[in-house]
């Protein structure tokens, strides 16, 4: 299968790029800036203009289109002007953060605590934009996952499939989600402070590899119309996720539980008592995924990455 990837050169596009072309698909990518990757036919261009995804589409004549980045609405009006009433399967990567729970937790409404975990049925936010104007977050004003979902389905041209990652970590993850036990400990920490409300608070935190192979996969076995959660099965709370990586770096230090607020912005900024755990068993049961990398070695080869890099 020929397969154009949009956005597919930071942190989890080219993962699912080294699947595809494993797998056998032809893979072409499409960005912004050159790669300089030896691997894939490479096209550089705005996926915000209709004219450059043209053209891209003309070169590539993909079976498929899978859009990492569809952050706006526009994105979705963008390809379907590039296609011009031609159709096209379009594999849709969205988020987790399209649930109420996500609302909750953000304190975006006074909204009553949402049962976990979230299966695709559960109830999506109600308040759209939920990044606008949060500091540090600048493509946030414009941003909504479910609005891209929505016209994404809606369209006449194309034939969406639609996959809502969890909270991806990994080499190369912009977020750097474990940076900071890592680094702590890396520096010969003897104790670490952690307050009570994040030590028990529980996320879907899934590794790089494996969110990769559940993409792939869904694009070649997903249904058209249908959403599929991806996340790791393991869910583990902040503390215990601490724990872990302490065991790998073979940390003898102590962690201790302060009841404080002081230096934990988090507990500030978020309802902590709204966990965002989500039930992955419909791409499970489906479409047959599952991990194929341990939750040691993934752990290892971020921690690995971190200290290596010096990111701190």
């Amino acid at each position: 299968m020929k397969i154009m990837i949009i956005g597919g050169t930071n942190f989890i596009g080219p993962v699912v790029a080294s699947c595809l072309e494993k797998q056998g698909h032809n893979v072409t990518l499409f960005h912004r800036e050159k790669s300089y990757s030896p691997h894939y036919a490479e096209i550089q261009g705005d996926c915000d203009s209709p004219d450059a995804l043209k053209k891209a589409i003309e070169l590539a004549c993909p079976d498929m289109i899978i859009h990492m980045i569809a952050m706006y609405q526009s994105h979705i009006e963008a390809l379907e002007k590039a296609l011009d009433g031609q159709k096209m399967k379009l594999l849709l990567i969205s988020s987790v953060d399209v649930y109420k729970g996500f609302e909750v937790f953000n304190k975006l409404s006074p909204a009553s605590i949402e049962p976990i975990p979230f299966t695709e049925r559960s109830p999506l936010r109600d308040i759209r934009f939920p990044y606008r104007g949060k500091p540090g977050i600048n493509f946030g004003y414009y941003y909504d996952k479910i609005l891209v979902e929505q016209i994404a389905l809606q369209s006449p041209v194309l034939d969406t499939v639609i996959v809502r990652l969890g909270m991806v970590y990994g080499k190369n993850d912009p977020n750097r989600r474990f940076r900071d036990i890592i680094h702590q400990i890396n520096r010969g920490a003897k104790t670490i402070k952690i307050n009570e409300k994040i030590a028990a608070f529980k996320t879907c935190k899934c590794y790089v590899e494996n969110i990769a192979q559940g993409i792939a996969l869904t694009a070649q076995k997903g249904t058209i119309g249908e959403i599929y959660n991806l996340a790791d099965n393991e869910i583990f709370s902040e503390l215990e996720w601490n724990q872990i990586i302490a065991k790998l770096m073979n940390w003898n230090g102590e962690f201790l539980i302060t009841y404080e607020d002081n230096g934990f912005e988090l507990v500030k900024a978020a309802n902590l008592d709204q966990h965002l755990v989500v039930d992955s068993n419909k791409i499970r049961k489906e479409l047959g995924f599952t991990e194929t990398i341990t939750l040691e070695t993934g752990l290892l080869n971020t921690i690995q990455w971190e200290v290596n890099h010096n990111l701190g």
